[in-house]
């Protein structure tokens, strides 16, 4: 069984050194070998009508008590990505005693700003309902990110969707997110994002609302979505008086943020480890959890 699992991360990790999570391959084997002793998996349940609104939920076997249900929205560009490639992400904390929930949302050329922030939103939303005495902790990576950022920070779409965002929402992880250092310049992105990041489309032209404490993990190596976006971010919303905290990690990528999620490659840096303290870390008893 040692020399198997030792096998089985010297392929992933040769699978894997350049790993796009939208690539079946590297993610099927990961997946593969990812076990499933530590959850419970109801799979495409709806939050909506369209086929895209449907979420996965990993329901923690053994729960920490009184732990807040998880909810990640995975990357993609806006135009790639599935719910249905992140067992080995979901695994990385139910077996720490999380519930995970992971949607899908509608992608370009379907969705254009603002659908994905709306799905993404329902999502929440229909988390919440189903998990009325537990708070939620919403989390993404790179575009996914985006969304949960976009989602809680400006307040017009849980309004619209009916989430009590401050009630229900605890904190707020984002990994790798893009949060509008720079004009959008390229397709699709300028015709999904009509206003390029430079308007109300950006997260650091929505910093003036409240919202529950945040954590930023950027890899120092990451070239798709550069650490200064989370940084200026963290810098606006504490200059407002919120609660933002950076942490950023040397050798990690874009994709590595999330990799090292999963058992396998989880010694690689602490960026796990710090996601769990920040969530063990929040005050869940408050009734306003925004700052």
């Amino acid at each position: 069984m040692k020399h198997y699992k030792n096998l089985s991360k010297t392929l992933l990790l040769s699978a894997c050194a350049g790993l796009a999570l939208g690539a079946c391959a590297p993610v099927n084997l990961l997946n593969a070998i990812t076990p499933s002793s530590s959850f419970t998996k109801a799979s495409d349940v709806s939050y909506g009508a369209l086929p895209r609104q449907s979420l996965d939920i990993y329901k923690a076997d053994n729960p920490k008590t009184d732990a807040p249900i998880l909810v990640y929205t995975h990357g993609g560009s806006w135009d790639s990505g599935s719910k249905d490639i992140y067992k080995f992400f979901a695994e990385g904390f139910t077996r720490e005693g999380y519930t995970v929930a992971v949607p899908n949302y509608r992608l370009y050329p379907e969705a254009r700003f603002p659908d994905m922030i709306v799905d993404t939103t329902k999502a929440i939303k229909f988390v919440a309902d189903r998990y009325p005495d537990r708070p939620l902790v919403v989390m993404g990576h790179s575009a996914g990110a985006y969304n949960t950022l976009m989602a809680v920070m400006d307040p017009q779409f849980a309004d619209s969707a009916g989430l009590k965002m401050c009630e229900r929402i605890a904190g707020v992880i984002g990994m790798a997110p893009p949060t509008g250092i720079i004009p959008l310049k390229e397709e699709p992105y300028i015709t999904i994002f009509p206003d390029r990041f430079t308007g109300k489309d950006a997260p650091l032209n929505q910093t003036e609302h409240s919202i529950p404490p945040l954590l930023l993990v950027h890899g120092l190596d990451d070239k798709t979505v550069y650490p200064q976006n989370s940084q200026k971010l963290a810098e606006l919303v504490n200059a407002r008086g919120g609660q933002a905290v950076v942490k950023t990690y040397a050798d990690i990528n874009h994709t590595d943020v999330i990799k090292v999620i999963s058992k396998h490659f989880d010694g690689d840096a602490s960026i796990k480890a710090d996601m769990v303290a920040f969530i063990d870390g929040l005050d869940l008893s408050q009734s306003n959890h925004c700052e």
